[in-house]
């Protein structure tokens, strides 16, 4: 017999063969242990001659409802793929008639197991007096076994499978009922045929002849390490479990049937053994719990000293940047007051008026931003401190405008290095809305470009009504000065800058680029 292990499988089988017997077995059926070695030998010598299909499943791996199993074992008979008979239990006799009803076509003639013709019937009464024994018929449905009970009884408790099974299937559902029913049916025989209950919930087992059944010597297994005897194989494996022993022989000593008072006294033992194990494993769990709940609040108070930390870190980062703002706002208002201060004295020393002028993006004023508290870099020998001079008293700043001559401009003539590094040093010192800052890289991205592509004449030329030179440059003192050092020059006719070829010192292009860079990552600090 072929075994089939998926639904796919049997259903493959039943339509793929024109005559098949299936039997739908459990691996925990006695009866469907018990049948199945006699079937394998009937199949190989006296059955051979049918031409049938054989094959059997066990209703772990598939799923016996479309063919409405409801007993084990279960064998039914497909021809074409429709069903035309069926026997519950290991019923070898009528098996094996439903079986000429395929031999005979279902009438006529047929062969006997020795070759003559004779009709299906005779040759069906020679065929059932030539099989020796048979096993009764079931007619009850079978019910399923608790899974979680099978697995306590045998996990938990050492009983057999096969034991553990009927008990859990037989015995209500709970662990209490499987251990009565075991108890009270430890000494049965081994059944053979179909499992099935009475109206009073008892089970009923039909062991006939063919099945399995009949007498012999042998009444008992015996342990000969202990001399314990164990009316059936179940019980001398439960034994085997229990004690560890391994020595075991047959033996026609019968077991002595167990009274009702040793029954019950049986029952209590293994109950009172249950609720050992009960209490070890409850006990178990109460120590997984604590250490569980323990866990939990070691990593509840950490997650709780981590949230603590992040929020006092975001706290003094807060402070910190709170901190620096105020830094920069004092420092903007003295920033501030000293270029009001710096107006007052310029609106004294010139009548009223300033040289400021207002633009068409707001008011720019022409006043040099920088230290208050010291002099500007690389000035001329004897400069004096932008303070210092503020304080000197306004006709000091009138004679020294009035000894020259209106609109006249004095020549610098210092390098022009250091008046580079002047006119990047005024434009640094605008902090307000970081307008210095904007200035240098507008101007570093103008002297940049023609230093990285000398030939390209699209760089050489400066829009002066351009919004990026007229917003970020044009306000600033030191900004249009810077270019001019650099050698851009101004056109006639138009408001546009160019630098020429005979005027580009491109190392000095390259020096004044370098120093750009080195005052905006300073001013950004």
């Amino acid at each position: 017999m072929h075994q089939l292990s998926s639904d796919a499988d049997i259903s493959s089988f039943v339509s793929g063969s024109p005559n098949a017997l299936m039997m739908f077995s459990a691996d925990w059926c006695g009866p469907c242990k018990a049948v199945k070695p006699q079937l394998d030998s009937l199949i190989a010598g006296a059955w051979k001659e049918y031409p049938v299909a054989y094959a059997f499943a066990f209703e772990k791996d598939c799923d016996f409802a479309p063919y409405n199993v409801s007993a084990f074992p279960t064998f039914v008979l497909f021809k074409g793929g429709s069903e035309v008979g069926r026997v519950k239990g290991g019923n070898i006799p009528e098996i094996q008639a439903m079986l000429e009803k395929v031999q005979g076509g279902f009438g006529g003639e047929a062969h006997s197991m020795g070759g003559e013709a004779v009709s299906a019937e005779a040759a069906r009464a020679k065929r059932l007096a030539a099989m020796a024994g048979g096993a009764a018929k079931a007619a009850a449905p079978a019910v399923d076994p608790s899974v979680e009970v099978k697995r306590q009884l045998t996990e938990e408790m050492g009983f057999p499978e096969e034991m553990a099974a009927k008990g859990a299937r037989f015995g209500g559902g709970t662990l209490e009922g499987a251990i009565d029913w075991i108890t009270a049916h430890q000494d049965d025989e081994e059944p053979s045929g179909a499992m099935e209950m009475d109206a009073e919930g008892n089970v009923k087992m039909d062991t006939g002849e063919g099945a399995g059944g009949g007498g012999g010597e042998m009444a008992s297994y015996k342990c000969n390490e202990c001399g314990k005897l164990c009316s059936n194989m179940a019980n001398l494996e439960l034994h085997a479990n229990k004690t560890g022993h391994s020595d075991f022989s047959e033996s026609t000593e019968a077991v002595k049937p167990l009274t009702p008072e040793e029954k019950i006294a049986k029952v209590a033992e293994i109950k009172k053994l249950l609720a050992a194990k009960r209490a070890v494993r409850e006990e178990e769990e109460k120590k997984h719990n604590q250490l569980s709940e323990i866990q939990r609040r070691d990593m509840g108070k950490l997650a709780a000293k981590t949230k603590d930390e992040m929020a006092r870190s975001e706290m003094k980062r807060g402070a910190d940047a709170k901190k620096r703002e105020k830094v920069a706002q004092k420092k903007e208002r003295e920033r501030i007051r000293a270029e009001i201060a710096a107006d007052k004295l310029e609106r004294q020393a010139n009548g009223g008026k300033m040289k400021s002028q207002l633009g068409v993006d707001g008011y720019n004023p022409s006043a040099i931003q920088y230290d208050m508290d010291k002099p500007m870099p690389d000035a001329p020998p004897g400069a004096a401190a932008p303070a210092a001079a503020a304080a000197a008293p306004p006709t000091a700043v009138v004679e020294k405008k009035s000894a020259l001559p209106k609109k006249h401009k004095v020549a610098d003539t210092r390098p022009k290095d250091v008046q580079a590094t002047e006119c990047i040093s005024r434009v640094s010192q605008y902090r307000a809305g970081g307008d210095g800052g904007k200035a240098l890289k507008l101007l570093g991205v103008f002297v940049k470009n023609v230093v990285d592509n000398p030939g390209e004449p699209k760089y050489r030329g400066i829009s002066l009504e351009s919004n990026a030179y007229k917003s970020k440059v044009k306000g600033l003192n030191g900004g249009r000065k810077l270019l001019e050092l650099c050698g851009w020059t101004k056109n006639a006719d138009e408001e546009k800058m160019t630098l020429e070829d005979d005027a580009a010192d491109f190392e000095f292009l390259a020096k004044v680029k370098a120093d750009l860079a080195a005052a905006l990552v300073e001013y950004e600090k």
